[in-house]
This record gives structure tokens, C-alpha cells and sequence, in this order.
């Protein structure tokens, strides 16, 4: 078996292990998709998740429960994994843990007589259980920003990673292409997203369009990661000033990429901008192999 092959069996195969929670909700367990809250006055036997709405446990949990844009406020014995994404967790006084507790993009707020072995993570907060914590809006707007642009940093960073090495020529053909051309680049990425706006807008306002405009979004997203790669690959092969591998230039670019995401506001523009013009590339690449060939006279 080729290590290619390998690579992308593996990771379908990771794919499929990190999908078996909420495939386990969606057939056995609760998923609430809303702004009104849930309160549960018994035991959770079943996993539970929920997006957009806060998930009250007065009577603990024996299941995991990941809510997504809300917070988690638990009473009782916590047997399983709480997670809250872009929320926070709020352990009431009482509440006995055995479970893990995460908290991404959020904190966890633990009163003073709360039991746990299990492990939490997340900003961690004492709280008297009554009064609510006092928060600086500001502090936490640069907070979650910070700590979206690293996620969205290691993001790009694995699926970076995953690109150069299942399409490595590829990715070769728009780094050079962008580091030989870089204002044809920008032009062209620039035009792209221009074109890109007045397709998909109009085709997303009708039923007839809207798989088209699915369609071209995916394809748009997919040049825009390809773009960042070779991006990537030109910034760490200029860091390095001289001949590495490409795995090695295109980790480094984009640990620099994942630095840069974590400054709030001005390091996502700019991340934004640079995965564009490697988009630009790439259409200028695609455009120049597309090109016939000059007769011989």
C-alpha cells in the first residue's frame, strides 16, 4: 500500500471515529437546534446536543452533552463529558463531576463547593453560585477572537498539511506561480471574488440555483484552501532561504499563518486576503496550462 493511500484511508477513517457522538445523537439521543432553553429535570441517559440554545441539567448527566452557542449550567452527579462551544459552563454549587469539562471560545465558572476528578478546560472562574460573573465585553470580544483565529489556525494547518500531501504538484504549480506572478495574482483574485459575489447571490436567492450556488461555494472554498497552502509554502520556503522539503515549508508558513490568525481583527483580513491571492494563482496557473501552445513558424 502506498503512503498516500495510507494517509488518506487513515484519515477518512479518523473522520468517521470523530462523527460517532453526533451520529449517536441523531439515532438514539437529543438534538435541539433553537434559542429556547432546554431544562432537563432528570438524569441525561442519552447524548445531547444542542446548538443556539443554553442546556440546563438540574439533576446531573450520564451521557455527554456538547452545546454549541449557548452555555451549560450543571447540578447534580456529571458522569460524562460536558463540551460547550462559543458558551460557557456554569457548575453549580453540589454538582460532583467525573467527567471532563471543555469549554472552546468560552469560560467555565465553578462555585466553591463543586467535587471533580475529571479534568477541565477552559478559562476557569470562581463563582459564588448567585450573582452573575462580571464580564468585560471588550476582553472578551478580543479573547474569543483570539482563540477563534488559533482554531481556525490549526485548522488551516491540518488541512493545509492534508493537501500537500495528497496533491503535493498541485500545490508546486500555484506556489510558483504565485511567487513568479504575484500581481497577476492579486488581480485575479480580486476578480474571482468579484465574479464569485454576482454568481452566487443571485443563484442563491432561487430554489432552480441554490445546488449551483452550493456547488460553486464548495469549489470556491476548495481554491481558497489550496491558495492558502501554496501561500504558505512561498512564506516558509522565504523563511527558510534555502531548499527544503515542501512538507516542511508549508508547516512552517502556515504555523506563522496560525500566529498571525490569533491577532484579533487585522490577522484574519490578512490571512483572508493572502488565501485569496493564492486563489488568484491558481486560476492564473489553470488559465496559463489551458493556454495552446504558439505554432512553430
Amino acid at each position: 500500500m502506498s503512503r498516500k493511500r495510507a494517509f488518506i484511508i487513515g484519515w477518512l477513517l479518523l473522520l468517521g471515529l470523530s462523527a460517532t457522538v453526533p451520529l449517536s445523537a441523531a439515532f438514539r439521543g437529543v438534538i435541539h437546534i433553537g434559542t429556547r432553553p432546554i431544562i432537563l429535570s432528570a438524569p441525561v441517559s442519552k447524548p445531547v446536543i444542542s446548538i443556539g440554545s443554553d442546556v440546563i441539567l438540574a439533576h446531573g448527566s450520564h451521557n455527554v452533552v456538547v452545546v454549541v452557542g449557548g452555555n451549560i449550567r450543571a447540578s447534580g452527579a456529571i458522569r460524562d463529558d460536558l463540551v460547550s462551544i462559543d458558551g460557557d459552563v456554569y457548575l453549580h454549587g453540589g454538582a460532583r463531576l467525573t467527567g471532563d469539562v471543555l469549554s472552546i471560545v468560552g469560560s467555565i465558572y465553578r462555585s466553591t463547593d463543586v467535587q471533580t476528578t475529571g479534568r477541565l478546560g477552559g478559562a476557569l472562574h470562581a463563582w459564588n453560585d448567585r450573582s452573575p460573573p462580571p464580564q468585560n465585553h471588550l476582553q472578551s470580544t478580543v479573547n474569543t477572537s483570539i482563540r477563534l483565529g488559533l482554531a481556525a489556525g490549526l485548522a488551516l494547518l491540518l488541512i493545509g498539511t492534508c493537501l500537500t500531501i495528497v496533491f503535493p504538484w498541485q500545490v508546486v504549480l500555484i506556489s510558483t506561480t504565485l511567487r513568479n506572478s504575484p500581481v497577476k495574482s492579486i488581480g485575479a483574485g480580486a476578480t474571482s471574488l468579484i465574479a464569485f459575489v454576482f454568481l452566487v447571490a443571485p443563484l442563491a436567492l432561487s430554489l432552480a440555483g441554490l445546488p449551483f450556488a452550493l456547488l460553486l461555494a464548495g469549489a470556491a472554498t476548495l481554491a481558497w484552501l489550496f491558495g492558502m497552502t501554496a501561500a504558505a509554502v512561498v512564506l516558509g520556503r522565504s523563511l527558510a532561504r534555502r531548499g527544503v522539503p515542501l512538507l516542511w515549508a508549508t508547516s512552517a508558513g502556515l504555523v506563522v499563518i496560525t500566529i498571525v490568525m490569533a491577532v484579533p481583527f487585522i490577522g484574519p483580513l490578512t490571512v483572508t486576503l493572502t488565501g485569496l491571492a493564492g486563489a488568484g494563482a491558481l486560476a492564473v496557473a489553470l488559465l496559463g496550462r489551458a493556454r495552446p501552445a504558439s505554432p512553430l513558424l
